[in-house]
């Protein structure tokens, strides 16, 4: 999950038909790691990444 502290974050998701979503400190938002992403800043961020194991 990643959790913004400060400013913004552009998610892009690259498979096809991915799309960008802004992740903001109201907004965290689950990644699932088996799908290629990337994220860009919007100028200077800061952002907590916490990861997470199915043990199901």
């Amino acid at each position: 999950m990643i959790h913004m502290v400060s400013r913004r974050l552009r998610h892009r998701t690259d498979e096809p038909g991915g799309r960008e979503i802004p992740l903001d400190p109201e907004r965290p938002r689950i990644v699932v790691s088996e799908l290629l992403h990337q994220f860009d800043p919007d100028g200077q961020a800061l952002f907590l990444v916490e990861f997470h194991r199915n043990t199901g």
